[in-house]
């Protein structure tokens, strides 16, 4: 995605993702029908530790000064927006941009920092084509790039969960015919719709595991298999699903997806994925990424949570942005 002037040393790609839990580090390399997954790191803050000197020992302790790397954004720092894309030749695309961005925007337009990605059409004739285009603050981009060139990081690219999720979609069975993937954070969520290696939709929820496992707090609300009997909570997500996939139905005139996946998190929530099942009416599944790279010692589903969105932004196949 912000594409920065690291130099690419090693071939071997690297993603480095500082995050209130913690810091996650992952190296990729390619494999013969699998990427390898050389490093998956997640190490909690030290409490009351100075975490720029904690961030700089791991970074050192796996070279990332020699790698390729890339991090990624939270949610709530950037906002994805769709527009019609201007008739203007490359290099003139994102200064044509900023000009329909600027009153999309709370913010002043010079401190923003911009960067474009193809949307798909939308099935409509006489629908112009559009471009997502991702805006942050410059003060915020600036804020993850001092944290990680201060740790002697080879920073390169800040991608965002969005894109990340796309790269992990890329390597899952459902990708040919449209899967959407759920993405939980503790308090914020994100629904994502992809086929065929296109990002066709995305939405940011106000609701995280913390919120969900609320329904499962206690033996009350499980009926006597163990699953969840009847959620408020996992009902409001329900009806984020199924109005993302009403959207992505409608709007883009594609064929329903064939499945949900929902990807790890930190807190497991127990009768999720089969309440999905019989509201929504289709296959849902927990994502193993055990499935998608080579591992010498199998991710127990604590590391894949911690370190989802750094194996997500490893899997990158773009080296530079648009």
């Amino acid at each position: 995605m912000f594409s920065l002037l690291g130099k690419n040393k090693n071939p071997l790609i690297a993603a480095i993702v500082p995050s209130e839990a913690g810091i996650a580090i992952v190296t990729l390399s390619p494999g013969k029908e699998k990427p390898c997954l050389k490093v998956c790191d997640f190490s909690p803050w030290n409490k009351g530790s100075n975490h720029e000197r904690q961030l700089q020992k791991k970074a050192n302790e796996f070279s990332l000064a020699k790698h390729t790397c890339t991090t990624v954004m939270g949610l709530g720092e950037y906002s994805v927006l769709s527009v019609d894309a201007p008739d203007v030749p490359p290099n003139e695309l994102r200064a044509a941009v900023r000009w329909q961005v600027k009153d999309l925007i709370d913010f002043h337009i010079d401190d923003a920092v911009i960067d474009v990605f193809d949307a798909p059409g939308s099935g409509a004739y006489s629908q112009k084509n559009k471009l997502y285009v991702v805006v942050s603050r410059t003060s915020t981009v600036r804020t993850h790039v001092d944290q990680l060139q201060n740790a002697d990081v080879n920073l390169t690219t800040i991608d965002i969960p969005e894109l990340v999720l796309r790269n992990i979609i890329l390597s899952l069975p459902e990708n040919e015919a449209g899967v959407a993937m759920i993405y939980l954070t503790r308090e914020q969520g994100l629904v994502v719709v992809a086929r065929q290696s296109t990002l066709y939709f995305a939405r940011t929820l106000d609701l995280g595991y913390e919120y969900l496992a609320r329904s499962v707090s206690d033996d009350d609300g499980l009926n006597s298999e163990g699953n969840v009997a009847d959620s408020t909570e996992f009902d409001r997500l329900v009806l984020e699903i199924q109005r993302s996939l009403d959207y992505y139905d409608r709007y883009f005139s594609q064929p329903p997806v064939v499945g949900l996946v929902l990807a790890p998190t930190e807190i497991p929530i127990p009768g999720l994925a089969e309440y999905l099942n019989n509201a929504l009416g289709m296959s849902v599944r927990h994502l193993d990424i055990n499935t998608i790279v080579d591992c010498d010692t199998p991710l127990s589903e604590s590391q894949q949570a911690h370190c989802l969105p750094a194996i997500g932004a490893a899997l990158r196949q773009e080296q530079t942005a648009l």
